[in-house]
């Protein structure tokens, strides 16, 4: 009866559907799943060349790994979206049990995220991975929280990727107090150039975390010509 009077939709095609995507768009959205690709780099998930991984030669990287889900392209841009900006909360259902097997493989000592900014706060009431990390801890009792938040106005997605490293230093800090622990698994919703999770990283491993691994649902592949270019 709830179904008949407020029907849902698929998010990408606007199909009626019971989950946020409908199986035609759930089968199309699997072909991104980068955890299934070949060459890739084992540190930081970007597509090598050559045999070469050209992200992690051109900078020097505070976390210990990057694990990515899903590639952010055109394709999967939309979904994206949703989440950030269509107050729509439960858009984390899709990648739950992926992100649930890598956590239990990592068996991390504590998993956090970075909490939204002002600016993400206007456009939805909620933290976009509170969900998904508060259903992990139920299944995983792994403890976890918002651990890290951004105390300098700046938004990365606006910046060229050179710029962008430059700024995010000193553009994050630590809620919590650490003690020294082994194993931290921070985890974001997308990665671009990289830049706010390698200083999310630098943090952690200043407050005395031995090993940092990045899980990010969705990635952005690195293009060197648009690393310093104008």
């Amino acid at each position: 009866m709830i179904d008949f009077l407020f029907p849902q939709y698929c998010t990408t095609c606007g199909r009626e559907s019971k989950e946020a995507l409908c199986l035609r768009c759930w089968k199309n959205f699997k072909k991104y799943f980068i955890l299934n690709q070949k060459n890739r780099c084992p540190k930081c998930s970007h597509q090598l060349k050559n045999d070469t991984c050209l992200f992690c030669n051109s900078r020097h990287l505070f976390f210990d790994q990057l694990i990515a889900l899903y590639e952010y392209n055109s394709s999967t841009k939309t979904l994206l979206l949703d989440w950030k900006y269509s107050n729509n909360a439960n858009v984390y259902r899709i990648f739950l049990k992926d992100v649930l097997k890598i956590v239990k493989t990592i068996q991390p000592d504590r998993m956090g995220y970075i909490s939204s900014s002002k600016f993400g706060k206007k456009y939805r009431s909620y933290d976009v991975l509170e969900k998904l990390l508060k259903e992990i801890h139920k299944i995983t009792q792994i403890p976890y929280g918002k651990d890290i938040r951004k105390i300098k106005k700046n938004k990365q997605s606006k910046g060229k990727q050179a710029e962008r490293f430059f700024n995010v230093l000193f553009s994050l800090g630590l809620t919590i107090e650490f003690h020294p622990i082994n194993k931290y698994l921070l985890i974001e919703d997308t990665t671009t150039t990289g830049a706010t999770i390698n200083e999310a990283a630098r943090l952690l491993k200043d407050a005395g975390v031995k090993e940092v691994i990045v899980l990010s649902i969705f990635l952005e592949d690195f293009e060197e010509e648009s690393l310093w270019s104008q």
